[in-house]
């Protein structure tokens, strides 16, 4: 693909939107206000105007002209009566360039002339005039008295990307127009009079030029507001994808950060375990939650193997499952309790609930449930705290203390004693000093976290702020 080809696309996609008349970026309704009023201006300077019209002319290279507003006087009132559709060949969808434009062989129209040469046309002997060749044939030409104006505004004015050479239509020679001219045709007025009223370059004929000029700095300026209003909606709509991305990365990292939280009570949950299996050691007479959930396994087997109806059963293989997590996962008490609650109780009451056991089974297996429920506790127990006699009793408590906490953005000023805890010699907890170097190490990403937490919020909340504030033009 050729270069001038590239920028002939480069310039037509940068032209957006085709819902606009004439190629102008205002909006139709307000362009229609904007046309009446400067026909009902036209009209009251001009008592012997009769009729007003104004078409749009845009864009490039279609140049189709389309009659956007048009009256005419009520008899020698001041009442505008406006004229509807089906009343003029420019009437909605218009005529193209090639419909309307100067050729070898065609009638010759003013509105070619008014485009292509952004020059007035002015037909004050109606007879004579040349493009009028239709109206006459039509036997109407001797009443058509009108002077036509091209509305023009600079091209650098009207456009961000000058359009190639080889984008503007061609003439009746073939060559591009508007190629020696500063300014692009973005409307023409038509102002028809009283017969034999008006002359070329007289007062009125200056009026309406001046008015042009008034017109076209009004488009203008509506056209750049209209430019100005959508590139703000784009900006507000790039601004919110930002907002979004930045949301879903904000998440992102304070997810990230999570995890230090997470590795911190990872660490707390291995010193919790290995202050049960100390109190299990010294003590082992106390309520085991190993040992229960062994014998609950042991009664859940025999009733499997006895009751044909359990075999294979998805609830089955769930309850071992949930109470195998129950060993492996040191929780908080409360948390235990609310797992057995809502885990483990529920299956084995339907499990229960499909089959017929002895009453001393039924009471065996709540007997343990109860007892599990209970030996959540007993480590964190004082009197057995106490019997734990070969630990200075300062160690013990601040040991248990520790043990059953968990590092939440509010603790996590306890992160020192537990680092501190950890430095004790006497505890002989396996992987001590590992523990205590990830401690360590994991204390300055918690110091952080509520700090870039924050900003992160921070900065999303006045990016949100931002993005739906009120805009003005």
């Amino acid at each position: 693909m050729s270069n001038s080809s590239n920028v002939e696309i480069e310039y037509l996609m940068s032209q957006g939107s085709k819902d606009y008349p004439g190629g102008m970026r205002v909006s139709p309704v307000v362009l229609e206000r904007v046309c009446k009023k400067m026909i009902k201006l036209i009209l009251y300077c001009l008592p012997n105007a009769t009729k007003g019209s104004i078409y749009s002319v845009g864009p490039i290279p279609e140049l189709r002209v389309v009659c956007i507003a048009s009256g005419y006087r009520n008899g020698r009132t001041d009442e505008i009566i406006w004229e509807g559709r089906n009343r003029s060949d420019y009437d909605q969808p218009g005529q193209a360039w090639e419909d309307y434009r100067d050729r070898r062989g065609k009638i010759l129209e003013a509105m070619g002339w008014c485009v292509e040469r952004q020059k007035s046309w002015t037909s004050d002997e109606p007879e004579h005039n040349i493009r009028s060749v239709r109206k006459k044939l039509e036997g109407r030409a001797w009443a058509d008295y009108h002077h036509m104006e091209p509305v023009l505004i600079k091209k650098t004015d009207l456009w961000d990307m000058m359009p190639p050479a080889s984008i503007y239509p061609s003439n009746s020679q073939g060559d591009p127009i508007w190629q020696d001219s500063q300014y692009a045709t973005v409307a023409v007025i038509k102002i028809h009079f009283l017969p034999k009223i008006m002359r070329r370059g007289d007062r009125s004929t200056r009026v309406i030029t001046e008015l042009s000029q008034s017109l076209g700095t009004e488009m203008l300026s509506l056209h750049t507001t209209e430019i100005a209003l959508e590139n703000e909606i784009r900006l507000v709509e790039e601004r919110q994808e930002t907002v979004d991305i930045l949301a879903h990365d904000f998440r992102n990292i304070i997810a990230g950060l999570g995890f230090a939280y997470r590795a911190v009570n990872n660490e707390i949950s291995y010193l919790r375990e290995s202050w049960e299996n100390l109190v299990q050691q010294r003590l082992p007479d106390l309520p085991s939650k190993q040992k229960i959930v062994e014998d609950l396994n042991k009664l859940l087997k025999n009733m499997v193997a006895n009751q044909d109806c359990l075999k294979g059963s998805n609830a089955i293989a769930k309850l071992i499952r949930y109470q195998e997590q129950l060993l492996e996962r040191c929780l908080l008490p409360e948390q235990n309790e609310f797992f057995l609650k809502k885990k483990i109780r529920p299956l084995w009451q339907a499990t229960l609930s499909k089959v017929e056991v002895e009453s001393t089974v039924m009471v065996k297996i709540e007997e343990l449930l109860d007892t599990l429920r209970e030996s959540f506790h007993v480590s964190a127990n004082s009197q057995v705290v106490d019997k734990i006699n070969h630990l200075p009793k300062r160690i013990k408590q601040e040991w248990v203390e520790l043990a059953y906490k968990e590092i939440n953005g509010i603790t996590n000023a306890l992160l020192k004693r537990y680092i501190e805890l950890l430095d004790n010699k006497e505890l002989e907890i396996p992987h001590q000093n590992y523990s205590q170097k990830n401690l360590i190490s994991l204390k300055g990403l918690i110091e952080l976290a509520p700090v870039v937490e924050r900003r992160l919020n921070t900065s999303l909340e006045m990016l949100k702020r931002d993005n739906h504030s009120p805009f003005l033009l």
